[in-house]
């Protein structure tokens, strides 16, 4: 029996459409998948006599939508990987950029006066409040918030050239 691919085309290529954007969530996807199944139907249909051409072209069409939507989720897993992995290990350029602004932020922090540098290391650095510094170095709140404020404004002023202005806050 031989297939009458313009007439089925017609017929059925609306419905089909209809039911594989149903699958793949995607209305120009599932065009191209019903184009690739009457491409399919049709190379078959030369050499093998094709009893039933609407549940053939049904199943071509289910399968190719299958194999889509197996591809996409590899291809999901392999970008979320690859995002880990990139987040996970840094580039060389990345790693020398960090380098390079830690650094500066050291030497920044070595040009403050020994007290401020004090003060800005225990709270920036090592993540000590306000009330733990003060009574460590036995001075006010108010002298350690002043310092604070010196510090993060000199690390400003001398990095600020070379990276924009970081947030040390």
């Amino acid at each position: 029996m031989t297939v009458d691919i313009s007439n089925l085309y017609q017929s059925y290529r609306k419905e089909l459409i209809n039911h594989l954007s149903c699958i793949v969530k995607c209305p120009d996807t599932a065009q191209d998948l019903v184009q690739d199944s009457y491409i399919i139907l049709a190379k078959t249909s030369i050499d093998t006599p094709i009893e039933h051409p609407r549940g053939f072209l049904y199943r071509i069409a289910g399968n190719l939508a299958l194999d889509y939507l197996r591809h996409s989720k590899i291809v999901e897993r392999h970008v979320e990987t690859h995002v880990a992995d990139e987040a996970q290990h840094p580039s060389p350029e990345q790693e020398v950029g960090a380098d390079q602004r830690r650094t500066l932020l050291h030497l920044a922090i070595a040009e403050l006066p020994p007290r401020c540098r004090d003060v800005f290391i225990l709270h920036k650095l090592r993540g000590l409040s306000y009330r733990e510094i003060a009574q460590r170095l036995a001075i006010s709140e108010s002298a350690v918030e002043k310092h604070i404020i010196k510090g993060l404004q000199h690390c400003r002023d001398r990095l600020g050239p070379h990276f924009g202005r970081p947030d040390f806050d």
